[in-house]
């Protein structure tokens, strides 16, 4: 689903997902405790969630990698990924100095590949530098983290075995990992439009100026947990794109660490620790309120 912003004009909301904003940026205080705590595994009936990304990228880049060795890989995958569609690379990854590869023999810089399940489910994408595998809402029950990062894996490991084989390379070098959850509301019973984002966030400031009403915002907040874990939190309002008058709530959590050229076991610890830092991130950003009687825990888990 895209949403169109009542800025100015339209951007991504994470380089990685499929959503799209646009609007004003600010910077303010949402206090959320960065400590361990025994909720991090709570489960819930109706969760907000809308896509769920895991990122990795990797440094020095694959420089032998090129198109045809990307059409060869879709060949593996074709069957559970049919559609392929080209995308600006990602040029920089955030908190990271890695860049993208351009070698003698490829003047202009290799396109990032989205391979595309036939639900749009699961999306998968690849270019020089990283390796990104999307879960995005389809009217389909939410697989949980522990459901979708073994999908992760196993086309992770179909990639590492295709560029030892195909492209006699090593296995990549992993610098930078993400792990990006974004949470969508549409108009509901809790949630008619901005004005009602701090029934859903209630430390979200909301200055008021004299008696105008409160339109839009876009604020963006940024927290260290560890010296390898930092947190991203983004709340933004919009309106959808398929229909007028609808208003959209996004609120985006984004883990994010420089692990420094790690293999891929050691990523796969950090991203169990990104895990535990975003679900206590959303349990101290969201109402208790909202969280029991709209979104139902059920109990604690995977």
């Amino acid at each position: 689903m895209l949403i169109k912003y009542i800025g100015i004009k339209s951007f991504q909301l994470s380089e990685s997902s499929s959503w799209q904003y646009a609007a004003f940026l600010s910077f303010k205080s949402v206090p959320i405790s960065l400590e361990p705590r025994s909720q991090m595994s709570i489960v819930f009936k109706y969760p907000p969630i809308n896509e769920v990304v895991i990122s990795t990228y990797f440094n020095p880049p694959l420089s032998d990698l090129r198109n045809e060795h990307v059409g060869l890989f879709w060949g593996k995958i074709k069957k559970e990924f049919p559609v392929v569609r080209q995308q600006l690379p990602i040029e920089k990854a955030k908190s990271s100095a890695i860049v993208l590869d351009v070698t003698a023999n490829e003047p202009f810089p290799m396109p990032r590949y989205w391979f595309v399940a036939d639900d749009e489910i699961n999306l998968i994408q690849v270019q020089k530098n990283a390796f990104m595998f999307n879960w995005r809402r389809r009217d389909d029950e939410y697989p949980r983290f522990h459901g979708i990062k073994p999908v992760f894996d196993r086309y992770y490991g179909l990639f590492s075995e295709f560029i030892r084989r195909e492209i006699n390379m090593t296995d990549p070098s992993i610098d930078l990992c993400e792990l990006t959850y974004i949470n969508a509301l549409e108009r509901c019973e809790y949630w008619n439009g901005p004005q009602d984002t701090t029934k859903v966030i209630p430390s979200f400031p909301v200055p008021k100026i004299n008696d105008n009403e409160f339109s839009s915002f876009n604020c963006n907040y940024a927290y260290q947990v560890l010296n390898d874990l930092h947190l991203n939190i983004g709340i933004r309002s919009g309106m959808r794109t398929q229909q007028e008058n609808v208003p959209v709530l996004l609120f985006e959590i984004r883990a994010n660490g420089l692990l420094g050229r790690v293999a891929k076991s050691e990523a796969d610890e950090w991203f169990e620790r990104a895990h535990d830092a975003v679900i206590r991130c959303f349990l101290d950003l969201t109402s208790e309120d909202i969280r029991n009687q709209f979104w139902e825990p059920l109990k604690d888990g995977l």
